[in-house]
């Protein structure tokens, strides 16, 4: 039987032919093989379209990682029905599944999560243990699209509304032809499969390279350490959060990573005081950090070697620039300007096109990253131009705090912001969560920063959390800590207006 590639799911059926019995996802509850990957998406893509799916009707799938095996399959079943799959995040706050509902208008849903979706409205809602099965109802899949859109991935970065980025077959195609195989003997990670980095990555991967991909339910750090040992995956894939949660892990040095050749990094900024403890931990591990973003365009990695320079993520490719705030290209070494990335197959946001025409200029995708490339030619990441502090004129990227403050032994994550100003139109204001067992006051975390930075670039404001608010990404939620930093700094004007005015009094 000869299948015929032309869209992912197709891919899939090739691996299924080839490999059946090879576990293609393992998430510690169930191992699923490519035989039953492919089955299964038949039989409930029938069921899907036996239902009365439409191609280009969207199935909306709020699955969490502790049913990742029933996502992956979820996904291949809307595709072969001709659908459009909308994994869902359920860590969403409600009024955030109200909002992006009503924004894509999914006509099914299929969800571990029923309690935040049983007021919504669909024609039909399936748990994932009751997922509708008829391989009769199946579409001839040559009579779908291969040009169709694909996937509807919800992002919102960590500042703005929830947006859909559409992925179309030929971009999640992307060369997939099932035949590849990689030497991968499987990849750990805890990334929730609704994302970009979920989704498009780990979760296709079996696809793509014939190897298991094993998902941690939930990620804890210590069990994670400890599934490392029990699965013995050649790669672990953890955003920079999770990996400093586990070098800080008492005992760490204990479990069993000789298995592991590859530690993967990626999806937010990733402190160089990690890369250096890495290394020195597991020094026979390669280790290498990503760059990349759901609006797609953008995708780069760094070798052994750059690694350790901090902020850097490999070489500026062919398909990547930097751009001047007049979006002219910049070729002189060591200036700063906006990342830009150029696509085979450009993709949108879901009915916006105002955003759309502001993100995409040509075919090359706006990234709002700031970045510059060194006499190395490596690109060097300076921070989010939506971030950048003006303070009395002079543009501060707050990464070069965050960097500062990471490298003190007591901190464990740190983020920097903006804050209102009356003289200075902003000021820097800071928020640190130190490491458990680990002490430091607000003072010595200020006059570590004043021996290391410019004064113009020395927090004024520094308050301690127990923890942080964070994305599914690992990426910290700034607009979260921005009342409260901005109401710390009030205080601490106000304080020092009373100290100033208590000493002329004396005088």
């Amino acid at each position: 039987m000869r299948t015929s590639v032309r869209r992912l799911s197709d891919a899939l059926k090739v691996r299924a032919l080839r490999q059946p019995e090879d576990v293609a996802h393992d998430d510690t509850r169930r191992a699923l093989t490519f035989a039953e990957w492919d089955r299964e998406a038949d039989e409930i893509g029938g069921g899907l379209a036996g239902a009365g799916l439409s191609a280009g009707e969207r199935v909306w799938l709020p699955i969490s990682n502790a049913n990742a095996v029933e996502m992956a399959i979820a996904v291949m079943a809307v595709l072969r029905a001709g659908g459009i799959a909308c994994p869902v995040n359920t860590r969403l706050a409600l009024a955030e599944i109200r909002d992006y509902h009503e924004l894509v208008e999914p006509r099914f849903c299929i969800s571990n999560a029923p309690d935040l979706v049983s007021a919504l409205p669909f024609d039909a809602t399936w748990t994932v243990g009751e997922m509708p099965r008829n391989a009769n109802r199946l579409p001839d899949q040559a009579s779908l699209d291969p040009n169709a859109d694909a996937e509807i991935l919800a992002t919102s970065g960590t500042t703005g509304k929830t947006k859909g980025v559409v992925v179309s077959h030929p971009d999640l195609l992307s060369g997939a032809d099932g035949l590849r195989r990689d030497r991968n003997s499987g990849t750990l990670h805890a990334l929730p499969f609704t994302s970009s980095g979920g989704n498009l990555g780990t979760m296709t991967a079996p696809i793509r390279g014939g190897s298991t991909t094993f998902t941690q339910p939930k990620f804890d750090p210590k069990s994670f350490c400890e599934l490392v040992g029990q699965k013995r995956p050649q790669t672990i894939y953890l955003v920079p959060s999770m990996l400093r949660l586990i070098l800080d892990l008492p005992g760490v040095a204990d479990y069993d990573f000789s298995a592991v050749r590859y530690l993967l990094t990626g999806t937010a900024p990733l402190p160089h005081d990690s890369v250096a403890r890495a290394l020195e931990l597991w020094p026979h591990l390669r280790m290498r950090n990503s760059y990349g973003m759901s609006e797609g365009g953008v995708g780069v990695s760094t070798r052994a070697d750059e690694v350790r320079k901090p902020g850097c993520v490999g070489k500026l490719p062919a398909h990547m620039q930097i751009r001047d705030d007049r979006g002219q290209v910049i070729t002189s070494a060591g200036k700063v300007g906006e990342i830009y990335g150029k696509q085979a197959h450009p993709r949108r946001y879901w009915r916006d096109p105002d955003e759309t025409a502001r993100s995409w200029v040509d075919g090359w995708t706006k990234t709002g990253d700031l970045g510059y490339v060194d006499d190395d030619g490596d690109l060097i990441l300076c921070g989010r131009s939506k971030e950048v502090i003006i303070r009395g004129g002079y543009n501060i990227t707050p990464l070069e705090i965050e960097t500062v403050l990471h490298d003190h032994p007591a901190v464990q994550d740190a983020a920097v912001v903006g804050v209102p100003h009356e003289v200075l139109g902003e000021d820097i204001a800071a928020a640190v969560v130190l490491r458990p067992s680990q002490e430091a006051t607000i003072e010595e975390l200020a006059a570590w920063c004043r021996e290391r930075l410019a004064d113009n670039k020395t927090p004024r404001t520094i308050v301690l959390y127990k923890t942080f608010p964070y994305n599914a990404n690992g990426k910290v939620l700034k607009r979260e800590l921005r009342p409260e930093l901005e109401a710390a700094a009030v205080r601490r004007r106000v304080t020092a207006s009373r100290e100033r005015e208590r000493g002329s009094g004396r005088d």
